[in-house]
């Protein structure tokens, strides 16, 4: 591969950042649910750590030469978080129709990255990370650039500064000079003595989940070490490669190629990092109180202790905690000692055998036309609040199982059934029976509030036909 040419501040004219927003964070359960995970959430400060995220990219990459990669339940919230931090990002989100780990994802902004320019370098990074000191960040990615563009698959490792069994472990080589080392290999995520083992020898870093490298030179290491994704990224000119993504292997970059090359580096990273991968997290990054106790939200808190307590349902009340974590949402309560916070996602995996619903969404989902919230449900009627936003307008659809009941309780309605259209205002409402065609829209410059009462047999969400959608939903 020819080097591409640099700029004078060290990066090369054709670098691309991919960005991978897709994940479920489910460690941090209850607030981070499969349809609002937790890069989509305001977890400190005000932005979201999707929007931290492209905010520190936009340091120092064009937004032509920004990828964001996430799947089609995201892809709405994506674009619209993203557009807030500059309209040009909308265009350069990029939706998996399902989810296959993060060495597909990566392929399918390489796909875009490639076809602008084959001899670019490319860098991936977590949606989901706290990074501080962008400048220092920025500097160590100019140093991660030179490696990458002399074909070295480049990583950044952070100073480990306890015994983390939630990271997995780089095991340092060779010093390269300006931080930088070979890697002599990965540590996957070791047992707390392993940890504390690694913690103490001085010869290994967390691995950041953060790399760079060659794409041409990736995508050859792709082909030796994955053939069947080498196969499915071939076809890409006789079909686009989401269409043959169920059929591709679910496998991580680590396991599908990092673990199988040589030639890896590693840059010690000169920024602070965190993966905000559980409670604990949380706690250690938040501002606390005299008693040590990190709060958010309507909590009221007595004689407790170095502890997390969030609430974002109703009045959140603790007595006599200490080392502890409680978080209330408006459908779940978290509570557990801080040492148990990596067993968040045993509850999680138990909620899924069960076939709750907790896992997947709040009571609030977000759509790209507004958002729904369930006030109340049982055996063969559920009751939500519906708001709309101005000039907005869903899909054109009918139900098998249900019928629905619309009351207009703010704003102005459009609303056809079996192709009559009607104009609703306050407190007038529309029964829509079942297996009737039937569409919603605001045709106004305020939010449309309506309760809508559903009644029937089966009331979940998949039991909806799609004729027409603006956003693009309807099943071929």
């Amino acid at each position: 591969m020819t080097e591409p040419d640099t700029d004078r501040d060290g990066f090369a004219v054709s670098c691309h950042a991919i960005i991978l927003a897709g994940g479920s964070g489910t460690r941090l359960w209850p607030l981070s649910r499969n349809l609002m995970p937790k890069q989509l959430l305001v977890l400190g400060g005000e932005k979201t750590l999707l929007q931290q995220t492209v905010g520190r990219v936009m340091e120092a990459f064009a937004p032509s030469h920004i990828w964001i990669v996430t799947n089609e339940e995201h892809v709405f919230e994506v674009r619209k978080q993203v557009s807030v931090m500059d309209p040009a990002l909308e265009t350069q989100v990029l939706a998996e129709p399902l989810g296959r780990n993060t060495l597909p994802a990566i392929m399918l902004g390489l796909d875009r990255v490639v076809d602008e320019d084959e001899t670019a370098l490319a860098a991936v990074f977590p949606s989901d990370h706290l990074v501080r000191d962008s400048g220092a960040w920025v500097n160590d990615l100019r140093r991660a650039f030179r490696l990458a563009a002399e074909k070295k698959f480049v990583t950044f490792g952070v100073e480990p500064h306890k015994a983390e069994t939630g990271y997995g472990y780089i095991t340092l080589g060779a010093e390269l000079g300006e931080r930088a080392y070979e890697v002599d290999g990965f540590v996957e995520k070791p047992d707390y003595l392993t940890a504390a083992k690694l913690l103490m020898d001085g010869k290994h870093l967390w691995n950041s989940g953060m790399f760079l490298f060659s794409a041409r030179h990736f995508l050859t290491q792709v082909a030796r070490c994955e053939p069947l994704l080498w196969d499915w990224w071939m076809a890409r000119g006789e079909r686009p490669l989401v269409e043959g993504y169920r059929d591709i292997p679910n496998i991580s970059v680590d396991y599908g190629v990092v673990e199988k090359i040589d030639n890896i580096s590693v840059v010690r990273a000169g920024f602070d990092w965190d993966d905000l991968g559980s409670w604990e997290a949380m706690y250690r990054l938040g501002d606390k109180d005299e008693a040590g106790n990190v709060i958010r939200g309507d909590v009221l808190a007595i004689d407790c202790a170095d502890s997390l307590l969030i609430s974002e349902g109703g009045k959140l009340a603790a007595v006599g905690l200490s080392n502890m974590i409680m978080v209330q949402t408006r459908d779940a309560t978290l509570t557990c000692p801080m040492k148990s916070v990596q067993a968040v996602r045993d509850v999680v995996s138990a909620l899924k055998a069960q076939g709750s619903r907790l896992v997947e969404s709040h009571v609030t989902v977000y759509r790209p036309w507004g958002n729904y919230t369930v006030l109340e449900e049982g055996d063969h009627y559920k009751i939500k609040r519906i708001q709309v936003n101005p000039g907005a307008r869903l899909s054109s659809q009918m139900h098998h199982h249900r019928s629905e009941h619309w009351v207009v309780v703010s704003g102005t309605a459009e609303v056809e059934v079996d192709n009559t259209p009607r104009i609703l205002v306050e407190n007038q409402f529309v029964d829509i029976p079942k297996a009737s065609q039937h569409r919603l829209a605001n045709p106004g410059k305020v939010l449309l509030d309506i309760i809508e009462i559903q009644s029937g047999p089966y009331l979940e969400e998949d039991d909806i036909v799609r004729f027409d959608d603006v956003y693009g939903r309807v099943q071929k």
